[in-house]
């Protein structure tokens, strides 16, 4: 073959590489999203001291404007939603949940407690075995409180890596259970005080509202990619979302706006800095969780990096 045609093979091949390597990694889910994602939807046991502790949408206040939103929580619509993410791989799905308040607070009044600010995302993610069955097999959850991710295990298969496993998944009906802190909104696998009371959510079809700081609620779940995903691009003072970073050079917000006891101080779902000890980039967390999985415990069965469907990678022209 001609030196000629050796550099046009070359650059074929080339082409063929970065067309292979750029490949939307999305060719479509096995199950469907919203019906996996609400059969392991979470019961919240959701600690209440006022109804600052009620989880709500982004939106509640009518608008997209979130450095307003602590003024507009007293008069906003406080009925009780969970956003949520699916995505697959070759073996397993991963399930990911934020819940969303106006307001971090403290016990102490803000002016002089320096632990309120504007916006609040607390999130958690499991991990799902494709087992053959039509809902897989729940094997470990992560959640997050504040600065720290948590590992709990629903099986053996699955051990500690970076994070060291706190405990046992609790499940009630085939569901896990989570609590959540009052005031500060941490989340938790196992058992903490929930004072001065608590609200206990599960999801339904109706988002509602509590009656008081006790008792029960039904959540509904919002898709984030049709909600907050769609809206990456609204960044900036006044706008949705700011804080902007880069996820392998794909320009992306990093939190929510906002301009009350603090500047910006709640993450987008794809924006945590968590667990990522040496070998995570901000974001993997949401955006990359079988890397994110392999790295924060070790699974004895099987487990494949190969995105079957991932919207939001696909969206950013990633395998």
């Amino acid at each position: 073959m001609s030196a000629s045609r050796w550099r046009a093979f070359g650059v074929l091949l080339l082409l063929v590489l970065s067309a292979c390597r750029a490949a939307p990694a999305s060719v479509g889910p096995s199950v469907d999203p919203y019906a996996l994602a609400y059969r392991y939807a979470p019961i919240l046991l959701h600690g209440a001291a006022s109804d600052q502790d009620f989880p709500t949408r982004v939106d509640f206040d009518g608008d997209w404007v979130s450095n307003n939103n602590w003024e507009n929580q007293p008069q906003g619509d406080l009925r009780a939603f969970v956003y949520y993410a699916v995505m697959e791989t070759e073996t397993h799905w991963f399930v990911f949940y934020s819940i969303f308040h106006p307001r971090d607070y403290t016990p102490e009044p803000c002016p002089t407690s320096r632990g309120c600010h504007e916006n609040d995302l607390e999130s958690l993610h499991l991990a799902i075995l494709k087992d053959g069955t039509p809902d897989g097999r729940l094997q470990a959850m992560t959640t997050l409180a504040h600065g720290d991710l948590y590992l709990y295990t629903a099986t053996p298969e699955v051990q500690g890596g970076y994070l060291k496993v706190q405990g046992p998944v609790q499940v009630e009906d085939g569901r896990p259970v989570v609590y959540i802190e009052s005031y500060g909104h941490g989340i938790y696998g196992h058992p903490i005080p929930l004072e001065p009371s608590h609200v206990r959510y599960r999801v339904g079809e109706e988002a509602q509202r509590p009656s008081g700081i006790s008792g029960e609620a039904t959540y509904q779940l919002l898709d984030i990619y049709d909600t907050l995903w769609a809206r990456r691009h609204s960044i900036g003072p006044g706008k949705t979302f700011d804080r902007p970073f880069r996820y392998w050079g794909r320009r992306l917000p990093a939190a929510f706006d906002g301009d009350t006891f603090g500047e910006d101080k709640a993450n987008t779902p794809w924006g945590y800095i968590q667990g990522r000890g040496w070998r995570l980039h901000r974001g993997d967390w949401f955006l990359d969780p079988a890397r994110a999985w392999a790295y924060h415990a070790r699974f004895s069965g099987p487990f494949s990096f190969r995105y079957r469907f991932h919207p939001y990678r696909a969206d950013l022209g990633l395998p």
